[in-house]
């Protein structure tokens, strides 16, 4: 019977922790507007947005709801930038409770990633070189097929 009672008391710890770190959120203009069950990461990131050491780009995913990616705005490179989509896409459909998994290696060899009209097309290229800054809006497009063009002798 004891054990019971002291089950209890932590499951009303954890509630209200939970209800203050909510309501400290919800409060703070700074991390208003972040999901209820936010992660280290995303408050971290967070900060840093608001200390001008990392920068929102959106992704324009269609019918979904655009993804707020968060990077460091100096030495990331196109392949970082991917990283940071499959992390927040990943985190995102967790939240979601789907339970989908997604085969990027498929998704990158279908799609470019674009920034205007321009393609991301060099993994190790500069996000900056694309002129990708802070609240830039990013957009898949879909590749060209090139048909295989073999010679042959006959």
């Amino acid at each position: 019977m004891a054990s019971k009672s002291l089950e209890l008391g932590h499951e009303e710890l954890v509630k209200l922790t939970e209800e203050a770190i909510d309501n400290i959120i919800d409060s703070d203009p700074l991390l208003h507007g972040l999901p209820a069950n936010v992660t280290i990461e995303e408050l971290k990131a967070q900060m840093a947005v608001a200390q001008g050491q990392a920068i929102t780009v959106y992704l324009n995913r269609g019918e979904l709801p655009k993804l707020g990616i968060v990077v460091p705005p100096h030495n990331t490179t196109v392949l970082d930038l991917k990283k940071a989509i499959k992390r927040h896409t990943t985190l995102s459909l967790n939240r979601e409770n789907i339970k989908k998994k997604i085969s990027w290696k498929h998704v990158w060899k279908k799609y470019h990633l674009c920034f205007e009209s321009v393609k991301l097309v060099d993994d190790k290229e500069n996000i900056k070189t694309y002129g990708i800054t802070n609240k830039a809006e990013l957009h898949y497009v879909k590749r060209r097929r090139e048909k295989n063009k073999l010679i042959r002798n006959t």
